[in-house]
């Protein structure tokens, strides 16, 4: 696995085509698992579709000429016909004559003919329906519903009607529903599911009757008045009860009519807008919400609007034809390689917002002037899956790049700057800025000839033990070491992160080193080993620090008089008999919290003389060496 990753890292050709066959395997698992119309990609072009419908419906409707007249009955309606709804044969009958009248281009009617004869409970019913049948069918062309029952068959014409109403008069109203219970495709026939014959709808007859031409595809909802009003049905009867024939004119010569009822539980169907005026109508079925992703406000409307709408669709533009399967996979497959590029990640942001807002307006644009539907859905979430696995492995990426980081330059460089190198703090190349710091060296005394009666292995074992005691203290008080400078050690204290309290750091750090070095000689006097004595010196200032030396080899470093100082002052406390000695600048920055021994102002080599400090301590004396 190792060795893969390797291999990954250090070959871009080989990790682009690792990468690419990871979308693409993602892309066909959203494509297809469970299968292709419950798949998540399959939801998210649903979803798109009825976003898109909703946003054109409601900034930029497409009106129709002559557009469709609808004739409905609802609440009011049942409150003027007082008979049962099986029993509005006389309604009905003068709703068709005065339609009649107006001679429209074609009518469907959403009620299905009777099942059975009331003659024996209301005599004549059945003739006064048979007699506006005839009238309407004689002036214009007609189609009616025929309704399927339970077990998918055709419920038959009762025979008072048969020699009325042909089979070019019949048309069914079902419409396939989709995996969440949306209608948005029209398709020309139905196919019974007992006999198997072939049998057309109500919309699609009515385009026969028209004599145009029907096209099976997506229903395009955005097209027709926006909401649209219907016509009640209670005052058309009034209007041909009062004789009213220019209203009736007015309202339905040469349209296209369907008659359809407005309320009650019964065939309503979840579509995609809301199309009708009266909110009132409208059911909102959140309980027939699927798991994946439904329409954008899913609306149980009256099955006549379904019509309406198929309806609508041809007299404009046309239905909706989606994309080939073929060249929806082709798509998914161009904006795959996004994952082939790498950005940052503001700029990977942007363009996963950017990119799907410019891919809406062309597919908008698409559906209005091409009738053609691009898989919205699908494109996106390929597009998206592209940039996610790409962050994903330029993530996993930098964390395992970090740990080798850390695995190769934890034993060279302190905490503070490998946090600063993975973080970025550290510019690359040489650099440097002005910083505030407290510098510390250390050396040990006279160590040249202490070594000088030691074997080669035991000076490297005495100097390791040694240095791993200081550079523990160094970093338990956030103590950078600079250097180590053969048996010396430069600290700093404030960089490369800043620190509240450096000048406190340092001298708490000098004082535990100290400490330090007493357990460590004990340690080697009973081992045998000689014992060691350094000394300390501290110093507070103004430094350059950064990346010191070439461009081709350098390292992390301070350079400035302050250094400079602290490294005099370490050479001063033999002299002065101290084992710490402290600039004026580091103690006038601590205040009390330490005791001081002020030792005067003292001449450094190649500098101006500087006032030091020694520090009391409850050390105990190290054994002579």
């Amino acid at each position: 696995m190792l060795a893969f990753w390797e291999r990954l890292r250090t070959s871009p050709r080989l990790k682009g085509a690792f990468l690419y066959a990871v979308v693409l395997a993602v892309v066909a698992a959203g494509s297809f698992l469970p299968h292709r119309e419950n798949a998540r990609f399959a939801s998210a072009d649903r979803y798109a579709f009825d976003a898109q419908m909703d946003f054109l419906r409601d900034r930029f409707p497409l009106p129709v000429e002559n557009d469709v007249v609808l004739i409905g009955t609802d609440g009011e309606t049942e409150k003027a016909f007082p008979e049962p709804i099986a029993l509005w044969h006389r309604h009905l009958a003068k709703t068709y004559r005065a339609l009649a009248l107006a001679k429209p281009r074609v009518v469907g009617v959403d009620f299905g003919l009777p099942e059975r004869t009331f003659d024996k409970l209301v005599p004549g019913i059945d003739r006064a329906m048979m007699i506006g049948l005839v009238a309407l069918k004689h002036e214009a062309p007609l189609v009616i519903v025929q309704h399927i029952d339970d077990r998918e068959e055709l419920v038959p014409v009762q025979e008072n009607y048969r020699n009325i109403i042909g089979i070019d008069n019949l048309g069914v109203d079902r419409q396939p529903k989709e995996p969440d219970g949306v209608s948005r495709r029209f398709f020309e026939d139905l196919r019974s599911a007992t006999t198997g014959e072939t049998i057309p709808t109500l919309s699609g007859q009515m385009l026969r009757r028209l004599g145009r031409s029907v096209h099976e595809g997506y229903i395009d909802y955005s097209v027709g008045i926006a909401p649209m009003r219907y016509i009640p049905m209670h005052d058309v009867t009034a209007w041909f009860d009062a004789g009213d024939v220019g209203k009736i004119k007015a309202a339905f010569a040469g349209r296209i009519v369907l008659i359809g009822s407005m309320t009650g539980d019964r065939d309503r169907w979840i579509l995609p807008v809301r199309l009708l005026e009266r909110p009132e109508d409208m059911l909102v079925e959140e309980s027939k919400r699927r798991a994946a992703p439904g329409p954008a406000v899913a609306l149980s409307q009256p099955g006549v609007m379904i019509h309406v709408q198929v309806l609508r669709s041809h007299l404009a533009n046309g239905m909706l034809t989606p994309m080939p399967e073929w060249l929806r996979a082709l798509l998914c497959a161009i904006v795959a390689l996004a994952t082939l590029v790498r950005a940052r990640p503001l700029t990977v942001i942007g363009v996963a917002i950017l990119f799907p807002l410019g891919l809406a307006v062309v597919s908008l644009v698409s559906i209005r002037q091409a009738q053609v539907l691009i898989p919205l859905g699908s494109v996106v979430l390929a597009f998206w899956i592209a940039l996610a696995v790409r962050a994903a492995y330029d993530t996993l990426e930098a964390i395992l790049e970090r740990i080798r980081m850390q695995r190769t330059f934890s034993g060279q460089v302190s905490p503070a700057v490998m946090k600063e190198m993975l973080r970025g703090g550290l510019s690359a190349g040489v650099s440097g800025q002005l910083a505030d710091i407290c510098v510390l060296f250390s050396d040990v005394r006279d160590f040249t000839t202490l070594s000088e009666h030691m074997s080669p292995g035991i000076v490297i074992n005495v100097l390791q033990r040694y240095f791993d005691r200081m550079v523990k203290v160094v970093h338990k008080f956030d103590g950078t070491v600079d250097k180590f400078i053969g048996d010396g050690l430069m600290v700093l204290f404030g960089a490369p992160g800043k620190s509240a309290d450096p000048c406190g750091d340092a001298v708490q750090c000098a004082l535990e080193m100290m400490a330090e070095l007493d357990a460590l000689n004990r340690e080697f006097e009973s081992e045998g080993l000689p014992t060691l004595t350094i000394g300390i010196g501290v110093n507070y200032g103004t430094v350059t620090v950064g990346n010191i030396g070439s461009s081709e080899r350098h390292n992390y470093s301070a350079i400035g008089d302050a250094v400079n100082v602290a490294a005099r002052i370490e050479g001063l406390t033999k002299e002065l008999g101290r084992k710490i000695l402290i600039t004026e600048a580091v103690v006038s920055r601590i205040g009390e919290r330490f005791h001081f021994d002020p030792l005067g102002e003292h001449k450094l080599k190649g500098h101006s003389p500087v006032n030091v400090w020694g520090i009391r301590t409850a050390r105990a004396t190290p054994a002579a060496a």
